[in-house]
């Protein structure tokens, strides 16, 4: 039997070396992320570090988003950033203004920023597949 060659062309991007500096602040972007886990674990064993414990939960949130949008913004992923800021964003309206109305415009916001991060999660998957095939 004659062996059918299968072989597949695949492209190999040259990786790019970081800097030092930059894997610091990289590494530098889990702090926000630690003292969010902190926070929300905190607040589901009832343990009140803030004065109200649904204001821990929020702002235990926005220190993810905001260890999120750090990450990306010296990845340079600027949409992701983006998408992660307008989270935040809709998280501090929420945790500024407890009033029905103000949840609404927060909802709206956090509508467009998990859009925009959708959008970009999707556009990376299509990217893969067609470097794949």
């Amino acid at each position: 039997m004659a062996k059918k060659s299968t072989s597949k062309r695949k492209k190999t991007l040259p990786m790019k070396k970081s800097s030092p500096g930059k894997n610091v602040f990289l590494a530098l972007t889990l702090v926000p992320f630690v003292i969010g886990l902190i926070l929300i674990g905190a607040w589901v064993l009832d343990i009140e570090i803030l004065e109200d414990l649904q204001s821990q939960i929020t702002v235990g949130i926005l220190f993810f988003l905001l260890s999120f949008a750090a990450s990306n913004v010296l990845q340079k992923r600027w949409r992701l950033t983006a998408g992660w800021g307008i989270l935040a964003v809709a998280d501090l309206i929420v945790l500024a203004w407890l009033d029905i109305r103000a949840q609404i415009v927060a909802l709206s916001v956090g509508s467009v920023g998990a859009a925009l991060l959708g959008f970009e999660f999707f556009r990376q998957i299509g990217e893969k597949r067609n470097e794949e095939s």
